[in-house]
C-alpha cells in the first residue's frame, strides 16, 4: 500500500529511545512495519489516556481550589467575621448550596449552625467526588503506562524473533 509518512511525537513517558515514531497515512510510496504499526497504536492510545489524566488533574485542582475556598468561608462564617449576604452568595453561587438548605439569616445560633451544616455537607461531597476523581485518574495514568509497556514489549519481542530469522539465513 503506497503510504506517507506523518510523525507522532511522544511525551516524557514514552519508552527510552522513542523520541517520535514514524506513522504512515496512505499517499506516498514505502511499507508500513508491523512493530510501527503496533508502536503507533500503542503510542496513541497512551497519548489519549495521558490527554484524560491531564483533563482529570486540571479538574482536581479547581475542585481542592473550591474546597479550600469554602472552607474558608465556613470558618469566616463561624466566626462571624462575614455578612450572611456575601457568605449566602458565596456558598450558593459559588460552592453550589441548595439556597433551600440555607436560613434566612444567621442572627440565631440554631440558624448559624444550619448554615454552617449545609456548607459543610456540601463540601463533604466535594471531597469525595475529588477522591473518584483521584482514583479515575490513577487509572487513566495506569492504563498509559500499561500502553506504554505493551508497545516495548510488542517492539522487543518482534526484534528478538527478526534477529533469530537473520541467523537463520545466515547459516544456510
Amino acid at each position: 500500500m503506497p503510504i506517507e509518512s506523518i510523525q507522532i511525537a511522544t511525551n516524557r513517558y514514552a519508552p527510552a529511545g522513542s523520541d517520535a515514531i514514524l506513522m504512515y497515512d496512505t499517499g506516498a510510496s514505502g511499507a508500513l512495519t508491523l512493530a510501527q504499526l503496533v508502536q503507533a497504536v500503542c503510542i496513541r492510545s497512551a497519548a489519549a489516556y495521558e490527554a484524560q489524566s491531564v483533563n482529570k488533574m486540571n479538574l482536581i485542582t479547581k475542585n481542592a481550589e473550591l474546597i479550600e475556598t469554602g472552607a474558608q468561608w465556613v470558618e469566616r462564617l463561624a466566626n462571624g467575621a462575614v455578612s450572611w449576604v456575601r457568605a449566602k452568595a458565596f456558598l450558593v453561587d459559588s460552592l453550589g448550596v441548595d439556597a433551600a438548605n440555607l436560613p434566612a439569616s444567621i442572627s440565631t445560633y440554631s440558624d448559624r449552625f444550619k448554615a454552617i451544616t449545609a456548607a459543610n455537607d456540601k463540601l463533604n461531597s466535594l471531597l469525595q467526588t475529588q477522591q473518584e476523581d483521584m482514583v479515575d485518574m490513577q487509572s487513566y495514568v495506569s492504563r498509559r503506562d500499561a500502553a506504554y509497556s505493551a508497545s516495548s514489549n510488542i517492539i522487543r519481542a518482534l526484534g528478538r524473533s527478526m534477529n533469530g530469522l537473520a541467523e537463520i539465513v545466515a547459516k544456510k
